[in-house]
């Protein structure tokens, strides 16, 4: 089968040849066209006909009256004067041309736009008939032949054009629009979605892409299936063993209570834990089909964890000036990703100390954050800024804090950092609700901004 590149070049080559062949068959046809049409006839002829009708076929004048006024040619024609009732009335300057025939047999009168031939002769039976032939002028006839001959041919050409252009612009797209199609729905997470092709031919170039797009496609969905499917086989395994070490361990307690088994029992919990927060990592493909109120959102999580905050005397407090706070979410991964940042300030926070989450509607232009390397869509955001009176993290590091298993100087001790996971999640939870995430020190602590895109309304 022929490929793209033979497609188009046949293409285009079959209108051209369509166009021309048309254009000369035309053009034939035009010039054999019938002798009724008085516009392919020089004066001169016309005169020549008129005199044969008037000295010949008296009776057919008025006949061939009617054929040239068709063409916008008017034959004016004056019989032998019998009596003045029976005189003709014309306008002036044909009637200047009629009896100027009484001394003569042919006046001719020009201007810019008409011709006006006048001639004197006998019918068969001997009558005296003066006629004036007022056509257009011979360049106007010859501009409209023109005119004529060019509206057709472009007429028939600009159909034949679109036509063949049409049905070859339908099937070089057609294709295209799947593959458009099937490329956003992936991108948007559907990993199913697979190009509908329509194919003519298996063998060209378009065709084969959208082959190959689909099984770029089914890689990819495979692979991330491949992806889960171990996270999921490693934690069993991991688990496991780690449930028979836990259970070694109370036996082993209950026979000698030391610290090194309070140790290992220690480690054997923070692996479990760390296991766990592998496996809350947020399904990027999930869709955001739920709607929920920041403001209810975050109620809810301070009232999860006031309990904790009264241990070290800390208040939360909450303060917002939005009537309505909106946002497209998937609601257990966003509850997630704020409940960890505001147990983190409560872990951080000093005691006897204040933790103030505030809401607020911000706009900002629609660019590329150079940190999060998000590109804002929206000009509305919900900010939600949650800050606490730590020891705030170092400059060098805030950048960092939000990598997978970066973990800052102050919070290598295992007794009281965590493993890196948590924030990396709400990055990533934040990004996939087309937002972003920061942090920077306050001269009171640190201070975290999540901007969430307003919910758009339908």
């Amino acid at each position: 089968m022929f490929s793209l590149y033979w497609k188009i070049f046949l293409g285009f080559w079959v209108t051209s040849l369509i166009l021309g062949s048309g254009a000369v068959i035309l053009s034939d046809a035009l010039r054999q066209q019938s002798a009724i049409d008085m516009q392919g006839l020089a004066p001169l002829k016309l005169v020549d006909r008129s005199v044969f009708i008037v000295r010949r076929l008296p009776d057919e004048i008025d006949e061939w009256k009617i054929q040239l006024a068709a063409n916008d040619i008017h034959f004016h024609v004056a019989y032998e004067q019998k009596s003045p009732l029976s005189t003709p009335l014309f306008n002036d300057n044909i009637q200047q041309m009629i009896d100027a025939l009484d001394t003569s047999i042919y006046q001719t009168q020009s201007s810019v736009t008409r011709l006006r031939i006048g001639r004197k002769e006998r019918s068969i039976t001997g009558e005296q008939i003066r006629f004036v032939l007022d056509m257009p002028g011979t360049n106007i006839l010859k501009a409209k032949a023109w005119v004529n001959d060019i509206g057709v041919q472009f007429t028939l050409g600009l159909v034949l054009s679109a036509l063949v252009c049409f049905v070859l612009a339908r099937y070089l797209t057609r294709n295209i629009k799947q593959l458009s199609i099937a490329t956003r729905a992936l991108a948007s997470g559907d990993l199913s979605a697979r190009a509908k092709l329509f194919n003519l031919s298996k063998n060209d170039e378009l065709s084969q892409l959208g082959l190959d797009f689909n099984d770029m496609a089914t890689a990819l969905e495979t692979s991330l299936e491949n992806q889960k499917r171990l996270v999921r086989d490693i934690s069993h395994e991991l688990r496991s063993p780690l449930a028979r070490l836990q259970i070694a361990l109370e036996i082993a307690r209950q026979k000698d209570n030391s610290k090194e088994l309070d140790r290992i029992e220690k480690e054997a919990n923070r692996l479990n834990e760390l296991i766990g927060q592998l496996l809350s990592m947020p399904d990027d493909s999930a869709p955001l089909s739920d709607t929920i109120d920041l403001t209810e959102l975050l109620e809810s999580i301070i009232d999860d964890c006031t309990i904790e905050a009264e241990v070290k005397h800390v208040n939360l407090s909450l303060h917002t000036d939005c009537q309505e706070s909106l946002v497209a979410a998937t609601v257990a991964q966003l509850h997630s990703a704020m409940e960890n940042i505001i147990r983190n300030a409560i872990h951080y926070t000093a005691n006897n100390s204040q933790i103030t989450i505030d809401l607020s509607l911000v706009n900002i232009p629609n660019t590329e954050s150079e940190n999060q390397a998000i590109r804002h869509t929206s000009s509305s955001y919900f900010q939600v800024s949650i800050n606490d009176c730590g020891p705030g993290v170092p400059k060098d590091d805030l950048e960092q804090i939000f990598q997978p298993f970066y973990r800052v100087d102050r919070a290598r001790n295992r007794d009281t950092g965590g493993y890196g996971i948590g924030l990396a999640i709400v990055q990533r939870v934040i990004q996939r609700h087309k937002g972003s995430v920061s942090a920077k020190n306050t001269g009171a602590g640190l201070s975290v901004q999540i901007l969430l895109p307003v919910m758009e309304s339908d």
